[in-house]
């Protein structure tokens, strides 16, 4: 019975071997002294015996009977192989219970993660942004495709629910149809070619921005932002520049997969646009001083951005 009772108690866990060594000589000793404490009960009724036939002298026929029942006394020897047995089998029936535990640590889920505390993301990805209005030759417009990105700052407030500063932007560099150098021509060294009519366009804000998670331990979340923008625009032919201050805003909305306790990856749709913008540009004989281009344009862009979060 120990060799069965060892096997059940050493568990495939060998982190406590001074439990499962006990646990395996304790049936051994409790069967020792099992065993002695029954040798001398069995050894107690020999002096009674002997002093039986001793008080009983003048008895001499009875004497042989008398000492002939002691030889036949050890006949009760298997009892202590059934109380050993049953000694062995409750410590059997007792192992599970520490089997049973031991596992049961391991089972603990990890807490989720709750979206709280420190909140920075940066993204980036591919953007179209369009510049479309009019201009002093009719209408007046830049779209293109190209890159886009956010930095965003910021804590939260209650769990889900996030405040932070934000610097968004987006460039591209296209056709300029309605820009001042469409149907221009340069004259270098006596040669004579077409001015490029493309130009370098970016719409950019600072502002707030304000990010949600429906449920605080999931990835969805959505948000948006506002703030002061800007438009800057760089014709290619003269590297002349073409600037005005609006006021922009964006929505966004995406999934973020945890990367482990606070780091993520997310992926996000984001929109943004301003209202009109008036361009102006430097004046030539003062350059501190400004004129108006006569460009009136209004920036919308659309991108998909990849997201580093820590939050």
């Amino acid at each position: 019975m120990t060799p069965s009772t060892s096997a059940t108690l050493v568990d495939p866990s060998f982190c406590y071997p001074l439990r499962a060594r006990s646990a395996v000589f304790a049936p051994v000793m409790l069967a020792a002294l099992s065993l002695a404490s029954l040798a001398h009960a069995q050894e107690a009724p020999s002096p009674a015996a002997d002093t039986a036939p001793a008080s009983a002298t003048p008895a001499a026929p009875t004497t042989p009977e008398t000492q002939a029942a002691p030889v036949t006394a050890p006949a009760p020897a298997p009892a202590p192989t059934t109380t050993t047995t049953t000694t062995v089998t409750t410590t059997t029936n007792a192992a599970p219970a520490v089997s049973a535990t031991e596992p049961g640590a391991p089972a603990r889920a990890k807490p989720s993660r709750i979206h709280e505390g420190f909140y920075l993301r940066l993204t980036s990805g591919p953007t179209v942004l369009t510049l479309n209005g009019h201009g002093p030759y009719g209408s007046s417009s830049l779209t293109g495709g190209g890159a886009g990105g956010m930095i965003a700052i910021g804590g939260a407030i209650v769990p889900g629910f996030v405040l932070a500063g934000t610097i968004q932007g987006s460039a591209i560099n296209a056709k300029f149809n309605g820009g001042p150098f469409e149907n221009a021509t340069v004259s270098y060294r006596g040669k004579t070619r077409d001015a490029s009519d493309r130009a370098t366009g970016g719409f950019g804000m600072v502002g707030m921005l304000v990010d949600w998670y429906p449920e605080p331990k999931g990835g969805w979340h959505f948000g948006g932002s506002t703030g002061v923008g800007a438009i800057v625009l760089t014709n290619s032919a003269d590297e002349s520049d073409f600037g005005g201050v609006n006021f922009a805003g964006s929505l966004f909305g995406g999934y973020d997969w945890s990367l482990g306790r606070n780091w993520g990856l997310g992926l996000q749709l984001v929109v943004s646009g301003a209202t009109k913008t008036k361009l102006m540009a430097e004046d030539d004989t003062d350059a501190h001083d400004t004129h108006d281009t006569g460009y009136r344009l209004t920036p919308i862009s659309v991108g998909v951005q990849a997201s580093v979060l820590y939050f």
